[in-house]
């Protein structure tokens, strides 16, 4: 059975913004939830740009825990069933599992030989809520690999 994983995008990184953002996923998937919902990154953008690479002027201060806090109302909602994730460091993780009700299910990173992120990797293992650390093995193979 295929699963739909969707990203909240930085500049709908804000408590705010993050329930009409994932509202306007589904309409545009024509779906009434998510499987997986995931943090894209631990960056905030001013609300309404879209641009990639983003510019240095349209970054603003990342608040996690409400933005967590935020992503757990759409699971209770029922519009995604987990939540997840993305590019976070320990420490932003752990900002995260301090106050969380519901703890990520998935920290998706890249990882290759190059750059094992062992430290990270220890940490995710080691939190048996976090039960899965997806690897991203770069942009030539284009596959995943789920560790956990």
């Amino acid at each position: 059975m295929n699963s739909i994983t969707s990203k909240l995008w930085c500049s709908d990184a804000h408590h705010d913004c993050v329930l009409p953002a994932l509202k306007q996923t589904l309409e545009n998937l024509k779906l009434e939830y998510l499987d997986l919902y995931l943090i894209h990154w631990p960056v905030s953008l001013k609300p309404g740009k879209w641009e990639f690479p983003f510019m240095k002027e349209d970054l603003g201060p990342i608040y996690l825990k409400s933005e967590w806090e935020a992503m757990e109302e759409c699971q209770a909602l029922g519009l995604t069933k987990s939540l997840g994730v993305s590019n976070l460091s320990c420490k932003k993780l752990q900002t995260i599992l301090s106050t969380a009700k519901i703890p990520p299910v998935v920290n998706q990173v890249e990882m290759n030989p190059l750059w094992q992120q062992k430290k990270l990797r220890k940490f995710c293992e080691e939190k048996a809520y976090l039960s899965k650390l997806t690897l991203l093995w770069g942009p030539k193979e284009r596959r995943e690999e789920q560790i956990g």
